[in-house]
């Protein structure tokens, strides 16, 4: 149906929307920029402004046909990639390549990052298979239900005004909260907002966590669709065990089962020794090999993704065959093989482990539910200790270059704090907040622990520490799940989890290495300070009792006090390893005269008290007035699981 534009919202028609603003939301604006790549010139279409609707992108990004889905994005095919997620009201969050915006349009996306109103790069749009039509019922009913405290009505002295409304109220998982920005009557653009209202599993405050965390998961929009398998373990495009037994390298294949009646550190310490005697006698075919497997899908892209599919259907394979369990433990073994081709780098002058590391950075892909983002985390720190020992003096400069804009970052800067499991009801639990290295054992439970608090504010404002904890173990519900939970955490240390910085990169132990780039050096500290933002926040939020209640040391020696300190003691080692970063970035800021690191590390340790993510808001009560209320759930744990969960999906967090 053809519409007559302008069109007329709100009381009396009071603002009117242009068929070339409609246009913008629908396709977006463009410009075409000029490029030069090795002296031939041509051109690209780039994004200005708008581009809200998901079919608006499939048009738009026929323009970069070198740009692909982050699932199928291969560093030897593509020049970039992009990631989409769904969510659960069919709101769609789209991270866009900053080669595809123009440098104003780019920029636009930061300042609101800032405050946590959207995040850098990225686009909201409607849900898929949104029509003209749709876009103006919503626009319609968002008039009718206009939130009053944060809608800025435009002036005669400020023309410029930014109003958010509601629609679909009377379907609470369907809910929208959008974004009107209008001139005077004039809309200028209509969007779903970042923050969507606190209705069911829609209600997440779009921290930073989001901004850099790219988790593939069942709300990855059309995951099947851009899911590429490649390489010699899927021929065909069907995994095979053969194949993969013949790429894992021989050492690896040979490993000894871990006798969990050995501590993991000194059985770590034993087995890094063997690695190590590797290098001076490994042939260069034995090298190719482990550059190879490297390099090949399985390790370089998406390494849980296909741990757990070897678990899934070789379960039996795996307990009766050590080989067959060594060469499941994919992340593990990325970590080995690191260690080996650091050495022979160390060895022979070369840099096999430099180049494995980045393209690793570069393009592997992180899974919910907690455990994969463990395991990368001892992958990744695994790469920092590589790259501060190697040979090389620009090895940290690259590598901290790769990790700044990689899609697997966000795991290396969540933070996992084990003082907690350790500290004791003495004189010196009371007293000391917490170590950077925790000697532990490591186990499901403590996964569970880690998923737990990391569902979500959302999680940690609704659910009791019981049901969270439930809804964790719900994430690994079938017995080969259990089985891979119980194996990759058994390779664990609290070596993995010590604190980025400054516990496994400080900066003070880069000697005579090239300085990283101070552009780097800046979006690192700024990822990492914001994730450490929130994950103080969700601390106080996991027990807000126990962060407003005092402490009465009268009480000291009992369970009670003895649990309260302890609650008290994660917040405190937070900031007190969230200052000392802060602290170490603007002493080397100043020592290798980086004047705006320095001014902004600066700033942001002075706001770091101050400095919280915003929470969600539910529709306001003025709005749902007269409405019916969806029932209140009245199953159990077991039931509210059941409900949550699924089938066994593990799409929390």
């Amino acid at each position: 149906m053809s519409r007559t534009y302008p069109i007329q919202f709100g009381e009396h028609g009071k603002y009117q929307l242009s068929e070339k603003a409609m246009k913008h939301i629908l396709a977006g604006d463009t410009a075409v920029r000029p490029i030069n790549e090795n002296g031939v010139r041509s051109s690209e279409v780039v994004l200005s402004g708008g581009l809200h609707t998901w079919e608006g992108w499939e048009v738009f990004s026929k323009q970069h046909p070198r740009v692909a889905h982050l699932l199928g994005y291969d560093v030897d095919r593509h020049d970039d990639w992009f990631y989409a997620r769904e969510l659960q009201n069919g709101v769609i969050t789209l991270k866009i390549p900053r080669k595809m915006f123009t440098g104003d349009a780019a920029s636009i996306t930061m300042m609101p990052d800032s405050h946590y109103k959207s995040g850098y790069l990225w686009k909201t749009l409607y849900p898929v298979g949104y029509s003209e039509e749709d876009i103006i019922q919503v626009l319609t009913e968002a008039f009718d239900n206009l939130d009053r405290e944060d809608s800025t009505h435009p002036t005669k002295e400020q023309p410029a005004g930014v109003l958010f409304g509601y629609a679909l109220i009377d379907t609470p998982l369907k809910s929208l909260k959008v974004r009107i920005q209008v001139r005077g009557n004039q809309i200028q653009s209509a969007f779903p907002a970042w923050e969507q209202p606190a209705t069911g599993n829609n209600g997440k405050p779009y921290s930073h966590a989001h901004s850099i965390n790219f988790n593939i998961a069942a709300s990855t929009l059309f995951c099947e669709r851009y899911a590429e398998a490649w390489g010699p373990v899927f021929p065909e495009n069907c995994f095979s065990l053969q194949e993969l037994m013949k790429l894992t390298p021989a050492f690896i294949l040979d490993r000894p089962r871990r006798d969990t009646a050995v501590c993991i550190d000194e059985w770590r310490h034993v087995r890094e020794r063997s690695l190590i005697a590797i290098a001076p006698s490994i042939t260069p075919e034995q090298l190719q090999h482990v550059e190879a497997y490297l390099g090949d899908f399985v390790c370089c892209k998406d390494p849980y993704g296909a741990q757990a599919g070897i678990y899934r259907n070789f379960i039996e394979d795996i307990k009766r065959n050590d080989a067959v369990f060594n060469a499941a433990q994919i992340s593990e073994n990325v970590a080995e093989c690191i260690q080996v081709l650091t050495h022979c780098d160390l060895e022979h002058g070369t840099r096999r482990a430099m180049d494995a590391m980045i393209r690793f950075l570069r393009m592997a892909i992180v899974h919910t539910a907690g455990l994969s983002s463990l395991m990368f985390k001892r992958v990744l720190g695994e790469f920092v200790e590589a790259a501060l020992g190697h040979h090389e003096k620009n090895s940290v400069n690259e590598l901290l270059a790769a990790l700044a804009t990689s899609p697997c970052r966000a795991a290396l800067y969540t933070e996992f704090n084990l003082n907690p499991f350790v500290k004791k009801n003495d004189e010196s639990g009371l007293l000391n907040v917490g170590v950077l290295e925790v000697e532990i054992e490591l186990g499901p439970e403590h996964l569970y622990e880690f998923i737990a608090l990391n569902l979500g504010e959302n999680y940690l404002q609704l659910f009791s520490a019981d049901q969270r904890l439930a809804l964790a173990k719900g994430c690994f519900p079938r017995p080969e799940q259990q089985a891979m939970v119980a194996h990759a955490m058994s390779f664990l240390s609290g070596i993995d989890f010590q604190v980025f910085m400054p516990g496994r990169l400080n900066l003070a132990w880069l000697g005579d290495k090239n300085p990283p780039a101070e552009d780097d050096l800046i979006a690192i500290a700024r990822d990492y300070s914001r994730m450490l933002v929130l994950y103080r926040q969700r601390i106080v939020m996991e027990d807000p009792g126990a962060y407003r209640a005092d402490l009465d040391h009268g009480q000291s020696g009992t369970d009670e006090f003895f649990n309260l300190i302890r609650q008290k003691h994660k917040r405190q080692f937070v900031i007190t390893m969230h200052r000392a970063m802060l602290n170490e970035l603007i002493g080397y800021a100043g020592t290798v005269g980086y004047v705006k690191l320095k001014a902004k590390v600066e700033d942001t340790l002075k706001r770091l008290s101050k400095e919280a993510v915003p929470m969600p808001k539910p529709i306001p009560d003025y709005i749902l007035e007269g409405r019916d209320s969806p029932e209140s759930f009245a199953g159990d744990t077991e039931d509210l699981v059941r409900e949550i969960m699924g089938s066994g999906s593990n799409d929390l967090v």
